[in-house]
């Protein structure tokens, strides 16, 4: 059995050979929004841990962003069959997999994502019930890794910066306003390189600008997705992503500022998942 947790940047995968003969490995985020068969199955052979397994009959648990549509999970499903020739397949959107591994069963919660891009559900212990967010980042994606690299970047172009961040980010990282724009506008994964730039917010931590920036952005994702939800004060609300672990403390303090009952925050979802998928066996 093999059980992957794939966002836009990195995917997690598990690969179970007999109970307690688990390894674990990486590789770059599928997104069927912006990849097709052919990239899936290029990147799946550069893993050589994967490569390894693509002859072996097996069951493989997917759980993905952006799979939230049958034309788009079809996608993932063909990519990973070109790939792993005798597998039978499941394909899950990411909500899925986040709810099976932070939520428990019978307890309504509401569950949210905040890595490259960020989504929520209500979970009301039994099903997902109610899903807000998952646009993508040109449209939506508040709070996420993209959603704060892009604020980062036009507050940087405009000068908008502390003189430290913004001579950091010309001197160090060598960022040019051509550059940025090539990389945003002309290549392809924009959202995954807007993303990469929440770690000159981590470098920053202490800076009055990026403390008000992540509490503004938290604040808006609780405004226009959290308060949505039915007993959102009541119910334990939890996080999944970079985000949301790298950032908790800010998070928190935002959660409580808008009266949410803040729950559990995990990094990655994988560990969870695979001792779900271990119960049912």
């Amino acid at each position: 059995m093999i059980i992957c947790e794939s966002g836009s940047t990195k995917a997690d995968w598990a690969i179970v050979k007999n109970v307690g003969e688990i390894t674990y490995t990486e590789s770059i985020g599928i997104n069927p929004l912006f990849h097709d068969v052919d990239f899936i199955v290029a990147e799946l052979s550069k893993n050589a841990m994967l490569s390894a397994q693509k002859d072996a009959p097996m069951e493989i648990h997917y759980y993905g962003t952006s799979c939230s549509a049958e034309v788009r999970n079809q996608i993932i499903r063909n990519g990973l069959g070109a790939f792993f020739k005798h597998a039978t397949i499941e394909v899950s959107h990411d909500l899925d997999g986040a709810v099976y591994a932070v939520a428990k069963k019978g307890t309504p919660a509401i569950v949210n994502i905040l890595g490259t891009g960020s989504n929520s559900c209500f979970y009301d212990g039994t099903a997902i019930t109610q899903q807000i967010g998952g646009n993508g980042f040109i449209i939506s994606d508040e709070a996420s890794g993209a959603y704060f690299g892009k604020v980062l970047i036009g507050d940087y172009l405009n000068h908008l910066l502390p003189k430290n961040m913004e001579q950091y980010m010309t001197e160090e990282l060598g960022l040019t306003r051509d550059e940025l724009l090539d990389n945003i506008y002309k290549k392809p994964n924009a959202n995954v390189y807007l993303s990469q730039f929440t770690k000159v917010y981590s470098l920053f931590k202490n800076e009055a600008y990026v403390q008000e920036t992540l509490m503004d952005g938290f604040v808006l994702f609780i405004d226009k997705h959290i308060s949505r939800f039915p007993y959102y004060e009541q119910v334990p609300t939890h996080f999944i992503g970079s985000i949301a672990f790298h950032f908790k403390e800010i998070l928190k303090a935002a959660c409580e500022s808008q009266l949410v009952n803040f729950g559990n925050v995990i990094q990655r979802p994988l560990d969870g998942l695979l001792q779900y998928h271990l119960e049912k066996k």
